[in-house]
């Protein structure tokens, strides 16, 4: 296929191209929401310009017979906060897609280099998906999926800018300085491992029932998960900011909250109640969505605790709380 034929095929398919990146995103996003799975950015999606595809067919030399063949004409890139994750999204995306290939590009390396690391997928949709109409002109589609995590994409980045993808690029008398980068950045994922698991032996040993415990977070959201129908439990809270509300007020132990939740639970399921009606006979969601409504909640733990805090301490305190931390923020 000549150039000129190749541009030609190359406008007549981008818009689907460019369908695919979107619906693809948003099914992905859907998917790592509702297991749990930590962004480090928002998911990045591209569809490969005229001028970039150009580039890789001249120096690969490739031969395409169709656009289609090129895997990655379609790309996203995901971008985790734990290296942990890296596992489940693999395994979500087995389960979601047809997984044409995997590749570990730190296989690339032996054990005393440094370099680019990242998972790479090709996938496709699977053939239910083709049913549904938003999807019936992707069957021919392919998409590059990467998953890294933040600190593998900050030396992604960093050696992309300063051309230093490989040891053998790097002058020698810069070599030392990156072998230490590329270190600390490895160390950053080790070490957040090392967090995640010193939290998760904690929360298997805390006492939420010990009246005299000190507020922490990870305690703060097992009182609540406790105390409060779990239901109205969000995903994410704002537990630090609870936390320090807290403090301001001074409700320092377990057993203060405790007491909080318990004076006023009644009432502040009774304001939910109210502010819930109020929603579904306006149709309007300030402060809420659609999606909580119809399930019949309104607040998140943390606000209805924030009712609560206004109930023990009055309008005038509690107004005085909020502009306390509006202007710290500021």
């Amino acid at each position: 296929m000549t150039l000129e034929t190749m541009f030609g095929k190359y406008l007549e398919l981008h818009p689907f191209a460019e369908q695919f990146r979107v619906e693809l995103n948003k099914q992905i996003e859907r998917v790592l929401e509702s297991n749990g799975v930590s962004l480090g950015v928002p998911i990045e999606s591209r569809v490969k310009s005229w001028e970039s595809l150009k580039a890789k067919i001249e120096r690969q030399s490739l031969d395409l017979k169709q656009i289609e063949d090129l895997h990655d004409f379609v790309g996203l890139r995901l971008i985790l906060l734990f290296k942990r994750d890296i596992t489940q999204v693999c395994d979500l995306l087995a389960k979601n897609f047809n997984v044409i290939s995997t590749e570990d590009i730190s296989d690339r390396l032996s054990e005393t280099q440094f370099g680019y690391q990242s998972l790479h997928y090709i996938v496709k949709v699977r053939a239910q998906w083709l049913s549904v109409p938003t999807f019936q002109h992707f069957g021919r589609l392919s998409a590059e999926i990467q998953i890294r995590t933040l600190a593998q994409h900050i030396w992604a980045a960093a050696s992309h800018k300063l051309q230093y993808k490989q040891e053998q690029s790097v002058p020698v008398p810069v070599r030392r300085s990156i072998h230490r980068v590329s270190a600390l950045l490895e160390t950053v994922d080790l070490e957040f491992e090392r967090v995640l698991s010193e939290r998760q032996s904690y929360l298997s040993k805390v006492d939420t029932g010990s009246p005299d415990s000190a507020l922490d977070v990870d305690l703060l959201a097992a009182i609540l998960d406790e105390t409060l129908p779990l239901a109205n439990k969000q995903d994410p809270e704002q537990y630090a900011e609870l936390l320090e509300g807290l403090k301001y007020f001074g409700l320092n132990t377990a057993s203060d909250l405790r007491k909080l939740i318990s004076r006023h639970r009644d009432a502040i399921l009774q304001q939910e109640a109210l502010n819930l009606a109020q929603r579904r006979r306006s149709r309007t969601y300030s402060g809420t969505t659609k999606e909580r409504t119809d399930r019949g909640v309104y607040y998140a733990h943390v606000g209805l605790a924030r009712v609560a805090l206004q109930l023990e301490f009055g309008e005038t305190r509690f107004d005085e709380y909020r502009s306390a931390f509006k202007r710290a923020d500021e």
